[in-house]
């Protein structure tokens, strides 16, 4: 029982003592290394992961690294990568996103300003809504471009008869062929709105009552 005892207190002690280190104090030795140019220890200060990046940087030239006169921290914070599921069952359904943590007053705190969590992702009720609106409002424009053409043709048209005498015969061609390509524009969209109108028409069913 003595030697239990003695081992759980060993324990312990060893895991008060593995406690990790604070993230503040740090972020101070890491800078004030590289402050001081000494690379070396500040790389032992450096995540596992990212040292390669770590050195990619030291690999610069001097002139493409920022020089550190000074340096101040400030609130301490951790990401914490976040996965929601809309629906448990479809997995393939998630938003990922960071939870963003700040030490406050020796306590961490969520920071739900920089938290930004997604918003839902439209329904399909609402797709189709807004394929409508598209839709509408593309024809509307289509109609009004449709007049606006029409007007300028007919004033075309007019500036012809009245300026036929008057204008050289170069500027008369000229005239004449945006004459003609004013009215293939107009004949093109009327036929592309009327094919439309067929296709949004539902087929009519064929075959009799049984």
């Amino acid at each position: 029982m003595k030697h239990l005892t003695i081992l759980i207190a060993t324990l312990v002690l060893a895991a008060c003592m593995h406690q990790p280190d604070d993230p503040r104090k740090v972020a101070e030795q890491y800078w004030r290394s590289m402050q001081q140019g000494d690379t070396a220890a500040a790389r032992t200060l450096v995540s596992s992961t990212s040292q390669q990046n770590f050195d990619r940087y030291l690999a610069l030239p001097a002139d493409q690294r920022l020089p550190i006169g000074a340096f101040e921290l400030g609130t301490v914070q951790s990401a914490i990568v976040t996965v929601i599921y809309a629906d448990p069952n479809a997995k393939d359904n998630q938003d990922t996103f960071d939870t963003v943590m700040v030490l406050e007053d020796g306590a961490w705190k969520v920071d739900a300003t920089q938290t930004v969590v997604p918003r839902p992702r439209p329904s399909d009720r609402e797709l189709n809504e807004l394929a409508d609106e598209l839709s509408e409002s593309m024809q509307e424009n289509m109609d009004s471009m449709e007049d606006a053409m029409t007007e300028g043709l007919q004033m075309l048209n007019e500036a012809l008869r009245e300026g036929s005498r008057d204008l050289g015969e170069s500027m008369l061609k000229g005239m004449e062929e945006m004459n003609r390509a004013l009215r293939e524009s107009i004949d093109q969209m009327q036929q592309h709105r009327e094919e439309q109108q067929q296709e949004s028409e539902p087929e009519g069913q064929d075959g009799g009552l049984i």
